[in-house]
């Protein structure tokens, strides 16, 4: 019996193959179906999303991974239009939970306290140190030390031998006060990795540059928020969420690549890839094509651990191939393939922190008047005499934050039900280990409201461990130099995170780009930049 005459099987000959089923795999696949292709998806695991997925809790459909997507120009918004789907931003200001700052006399947890998030800021980077909330987040000297970037040279800290991580960045120009209290909690929140270790321009694309060109950092800062202000009403920016939840997003791509003849295959993995011998195999329009084998898979050992083949490989003949899968798979899939120099899959995959994240569904009347808005971002112990009071990183008080949320809990449960989320797990430390009781006493230090476990309807813990890899600047100038070689290899492509960059704005804005560029006459790839968006 043929594969396509296996129920669930792959067919035999697919126009264009994609390679994993996470957001970069289904934005691709869709991009690829919109220019009249029916892509195949496989995905080795058993659901497709990734790291926004959805399930409930408490009776109420929640986001079990990314909640929001920082938007960066139009990649997104115009996919959410096309889809059918609305973004929302977040109705609550959130907060930062800080140490006291040095030379305050409260050496201890009981100096910790809430500060609001900067009005006027990108990652914690004020636009302007001397305004009247930096001041009080940062101290006096704290403030005018940072405002000093404003009489240093466009050169400070952007030069071609100067370092290219983001802490180094914001120390030459500010100094280490907007570094430790506002930069590395948020970039810690957001990205799961400290700001030492994370390529600046991979963070805020072209904030170098702009730095370089505009003469100071604060400047770069002000030119971005002045630029996003002045966008056009329907072109949205800033971090939102689709209302519903994120894993609308997914699904809807999903459905709409399957609704245009695509096929989506769970638990079903590549093994390995060649192309096709001679140019029989080819399509009128395509110069060559892959022969790429594709296995039944099943779970591996653990949770975190590639899913292993189960079953025997069918081999699948595709006049295109994009791989958006990890790139540990990616690198296997692509070693051997002609034409690519071995050197340029010499890339150290780097390892991401161990996340846990606990979400808690409970009675709390003491939370109805949102004490901490939207949520907050926890700072890092800045030594062991200040130790922090709580193990969170980070507090997400969902029922605040987003109206469905609320909605669904006042629904099922009445009034005075909230939902919160707690991150844990940093850079550097142990696999967290939490425990209901030990996030209800973190919401009681941080928010000020008392929960009894037996006032708890449901809760969840779901991990994603080493699933944000940071990107090191190394790191990224190996990835750009796999891409520039795989850029002459008619039918193949790569994307993902590990690739595009941080965040679901710059991984969907390059896995667009890559599948529109397979779309052409030869399929060849352009050595262009990697994403199309703007910060």
């Amino acid at each position: 019996m043929s594969a396509a005459g296996i129920p669930g099987a792959p067919p035999a000959r697919v126009d264009a193959l994609v390679v994993g089923g996470g957001i970069a795999g289904l934005t691709a696949a869709w991009e690829l179906s919109r220019a009249g292709l029916r892509p195949l998806l496989v995905e080795a695991r058993g659901y497709t999303g990734g790291l926004i997925a959805g399930g409930q809790i408490g009776g109420v459909a929640m986001d079990l991974g990314a909640e929001s997507v920082v938007l960066r120009g139009g990649a997104v918004t115009t996919m959410l239009d096309a889809l059918g789907l609305e973004a929302l931003a977040h109705r609550e200001r959130p907060r930062l939970f800080l140490p006291p700052m040095a030379g305050d006399g409260a050496a201890s947890s009981r100096g910790w306290g809430l500060h609001p998030f900067l009005r006027d800021a990108i990652l914690g980077i004020p636009a302007d140190p001397l305004a009247d909330d930096a001041r009080a987040l940062l101290g006096e000297a704290g403030a005018r030390s940072a405002a000093r970037d404003g009489e240093m040279t466009g050169g400070i800290g952007t030069s071609p031998g100067d370092p290219r991580d983001l802490a180094s960045l914001v120390r030459a120009r500010m100094g280490e006060a907007v570094l430790d209290r506002l930069v590395r909690p948020i970039v810690a929140g957001i990205h799961a990795s400290d700001p030492a270790v994370l390529d600046a321009d991979v963070v805020v694309p072209g904030l170098r540059a702009d730095v370089a060109r505009l003469g100071s950092l604060q400047a770069a800062i002000r030119a971005r928020l002045e630029e996003r202000r002045s966008r056009p009403a329907g072109r949205r920016s800033g971090e939102v969420c689709v209302v519903g939840g994120m894993h609308r997003l997914t699904a809807a791509l999903r459905e709409s690549i399957e609704a245009a003849g695509g096929t989506v295959l769970t638990r079903w993995g590549a093994q390995a890839m060649r192309p096709e011998d001679g140019a029989a195999g080819a399509s009128a329009h395509q110069p060559g094509a892959w022969r790429v084998a594709l296995a039944p898979t099943g779970p591996g050992a653990t949770p975190s651990d590639e899913p292993i083949a189960v079953g025997e490989a069918r081999e699948v003949l595709a006049d295109r191939v994009l791989l958006a899968c990890s790139a540990r798979a990616a690198l296997r899939l692509l070693t051997g393939v002609p034409g690519l120099d071995p050197d340029a899959l010499d890339i150290a995959i780097p390892s991401g922190a161990p996340i846990a994240r606990m979400t808690i569904v409970a009675r709390a009347p003491g939370l109805a008047g949102a004490p901490v808005g939207s949520g907050l971002l926890v700072a890092p112990a800045p030594s062991p005499a200040t130790p922090c009071p709580v193990g969170a990183k980070a507090l997400s008080h969902l029922d605040a934050k987003w109206p469905w949320i609320a909605e669904g809990l006042r629904d099922r449960h009445g009034d005075g039900v909230a939902a919160l989320r707690l991150s844990y797990g940093r850079p550097g430390e142990p696999r967290p280990e939490p425990t209901l009781a030990g996030a209800l006493d973190d919401i009681a230090a941080l928010t000020g409201a008392q929960i009894d476990i037996d006032d708890v309807f449901d809760h969840r813990l779901i991990r994603w461990d080493g699933t944000l890899p940071p990107a090191t600047p190394d790191y990224r100038q190996r990835t750009a130099r796999l891409e520039e070689a795989l850029a002459g290899i008619p039918g193949l492509s790569i994307t993902g995170a590990w690739v595009a960059g941080t965040g679901i704005a710059a991984v969907v804005a390059h896995a667009r780009e890559r599948a529109a560029k397979m779309v052409g006459p030869t399929g060849a790839q352009s050595t262009g930049p990697g994403g199309t968006e703007e910060d």
